[in-house]
């Protein structure tokens, strides 16, 4: 049977990528990757055109999930919840409730913080799914003993620094060198993008871990809620020194116009230093991404799609500017996907942000005592909400753009103790912990469900990290690795056709990816944390 282009492309990928690994023998993923991106790059005639977006939503300080995906009424784990939470409890009735699907086939009964109910009619709607316990690892891992465990644990667990940092490179057992979405667009960059005007790599939130590639990768390329950064000192996306922002050379006749014009001729100057060339090559590419990102704008703006509207009518404010930054992040990453032919990137990342998680006080639990959490979770769920509209309404709206062509993932530090500090509803707060749930949404995704396995909720029990006096410190069920897996694969990075990971790209994506179970295989014990395997959320028809 003749095979199709997509299956070809997977094939030879596999086979040159084996080749690789065994050419190089136990040489480091620096390496590896290089010499892949070099195969990559010989393969870019066959370069697929369907586009594809990644989006991770970091939520710094650590989130308490605990709080945002909660044991229904009729969960069996319910009653350890009422019994341990204390004040942070949220009641059955005051839950937006959501019915997922489980892996066997069956229901479970879910609910969502009351501040989440646009994002539990995504659930329900099968556009959003959830998955349990995730968080960093060395290896599969179950308690021995107080605080003692089978296997290594990773370092600083309950480090906020160290933990943001491991989240976005997934190897907790080494130096940093890379983030694994830098590693991606380092194997795939040449590949699906031979025509890219502006790097693969897009960050809303600042210069962070997880796009950092090895060398020779594409660098992080930031973007503020505005669009580019202009040079300061010309207006606002040049409109005092240019007639047409996305023509660097359309110069105004003001005194704007003729001094960015002589700053533009000593950039064209070729230096005797090269630190001097490589500063000016910088900065002239900086201002040549400035015309795409401003073409990508406008067309964006003709896509017929009221993007502004879409948000400030989902967050009930007169204007972008009132905006929480978190939905100006999202706001401006639907801007670029709308405008994504004038960034030539048939494969994107994005990288953005939302912080204030780390709510040792002042957290709440219930509508009437809100606290910071609460007002947290209405700005994300609002933010994602109107993003998730706005992609839905540009598929319309664009005949060469698919629902499906999207997917974002939020990571977090950590989750925070199951039991609260204090036990005044108006100031307490909960404390540094480990695994915690986490949200995967868009077309491509297998809404609907709770993959991984949900922790029982019991103190002291089987997950906590202690035997006694415990917290409610889950012991992740699902490593990073396993959770990023799936997102790896939809955008193009393979494993070996009989579905083992060993020798693969994704293993030299994520070295440390066979130290657990398969996260694509279809077999599991439901009641086994450490052999809970399938977390695979994307949908099968989207490989």
């Amino acid at each position: 049977m003749k095979k199709s282009l997509r299956e070809n492309e997977q094939t030879r990928r596999a086979f040159m990528a084996r080749s690789a690994c065994g050419a190089m023998g136990l040489t480091g993923i620096i390496s590896t990757l290089t010499n892949l991106r070099l195969m990559q790059a010989t393969l870019a005639q066959a370069n697929l055109t369907d586009y594809k977006a990644l989006i991770v939503l970091f939520l710094y300080g650590g989130t308490n999930t605990d709080n945002v995906l909660i044991p229904g009424a009729t969960h069996p784990s319910r009653s350890n919840y009422d019994a341990s939470r204390g004040i942070l409890a949220i009641p059955a009735n005051d839950l937006v409730n959501i019915t997922a699907s489980n892996l066997s086939g069956g229901a479970e009964d879910f609910g969502l913080h009351p501040s989440l109910s646009g994002l539990g009619s995504m659930f329900n709607a099968g556009e959003l799914a959830f998955v349990s316990n995730v968080g960093t690892l060395l290896d599969q891992t179950q308690r021995i003993g107080n605080l003692e465990f089978d296997a290594p644990v990773p370092p600083q667990l309950f480090s906020h620094s160290d933990q943001q940092v491991q989240w976005q490179s997934s190897l907790p057992d080494q130096p940093f060198q890379s983030g694994w979405a830098g590693r991606i667009a380092e194997l795939l960059d040449a590949g699906y993008n031979p025509s890219s005007n502006v790097s693969m790599s897009v960050t809303l939130s600042g210069l962070n871990s997880l796009l950092v590639g090895v060398p020779g990768s594409p660098v992080q390329y930031s973007v503020t809620t505005n669009g580019a950064v202009s040079l300061a000192g010309y207006g606002t996306n040049y409109s005092s020194a240019l007639t047409n922002p996305s023509d660097i050379y359309s110069y105004q006749s003001t005194t704007a116009g003729r001094r960015l014009e002589a700053f533009q001729k000593i950039m064209d100057y070729t230096h005797a230093n090269l630190m001097e060339d490589s500063y000016n090559a910088v900065v002239r590419r900086a201002r040549i991404n400035e015309g795409y990102v401003g073409d990508a704008l406008l067309a964006a703006g003709s896509s017929g799609v009221n993007f502004d509207n879409i948000f400030i009518s989902q967050h009930g404010v007169g204007a972008v500017t009132n905006l929480p930054n978190i939905s100006q992040q999202l706001l401006m990453i639907a801007k670029l996907i709308a405008g994504r032919d004038n960034l030539g990137n048939a494969r994107q990342l994005f990288f953005c942000s939302q912080g204030g998680y780390d709510t040792h006080q002042d957290q709440g639990s219930t509508t009437a005592n809100a606290g910071d959490l609460n007002d947290l979770l209405t700005d994300l769920n609002n933010g994602l909400v109107a993003f998730n509209t706005a992609m839905k309404q540009l598929e319309t709206n664009d005949a060469e753009f698919d629902y499906a062509d999207v997917t974002l993932a939020t990571h977090s530090d950590f989750n925070r103790t199951f039991t609260p500090n204090g036990t005044d509803p108006n100031t307490a707060g909960s404390d540094h912990a480990w695994g915690g749930h986490h949200l995967v949404m868009g077309g491509a995704v297998d809404g609907g469900k709770v993959f991984g396995y949900f922790p029982d909720q019991q103190v002291n029990g089987p997950l906590d990290v202690n035997t006694t006096n415990g917290r409610g410190r889950w012991i992740p069920t699902t490593s990073v690795e396993q959770f990023a897996a799936p997102l790896a694969r939809w955008m193009g990075v393979t494993i070996n056709g009989n579905g083992t990971l060993e020798g693969s790209d994704m293993a030299n994506i994520f070295p440390n990816l066979t130290r657990f179970a398969n996260p694509f295989d279809s077999t599991y014990t439901p009641n086994d944390p450490l052999n809970y395997a399938n977390v695979d959320f994307i949908k099968a028809s989207e490989i």
